[in-house]
């Protein structure tokens, strides 16, 4: 059973205007919809489950210093480009380096407020 010829010119149009409407609100909606929401989700998680997964770090200012750091952190991304390129991110990976210790420095905070200066 074939298509007739206004059946098949319908459906392309019909799917033309589909593909564009996704592809607007993919480009003029996603920050409001998906990238804003997403960053209050995870803002939200870090601050539930913060103490539970730096319990191995010792008690102190440089403790906060670091949950505020990553709290900035991802308050400022800002574009979609941003979060697809996180793995790459040098504050992430110096984060990682900082976190896997017990004891946090001032010259690693330090290291980190510059690298997050420089983005």
């Amino acid at each position: 059973m074939a298509l007739r010829k206004g059946c098949f010119i319908q459906s392309v149009i019909i799917l033309t205007i589909v593909v564009a409407v996704i592809v607007y609100l993919i480009q003029h909606k996603f920050d409001e919809w998906i990238l804003n929401p997403g960053k209050q989700h995870v803002l939200n998680e870090i601050a539930k489950n913060w103490d539970t997964e730096t319990v191995h770090i010792k008690e102190s200012s440089e403790k906060d210093s670091l949950k505020s750091l990553l709290n900035y952190y991802l308050k400022n991304i800002k574009t979609a480009e941003e979060v697809v390129n996180l793995d790459e991110d040098k504050f992430l990976i110096e984060f990682d380096n900082v976190i896997e210790d017990s004891i946090i420095s001032d010259v690693e905070i330090s290291k980190l407020s510059q690298l997050l200066k420089k983005e």
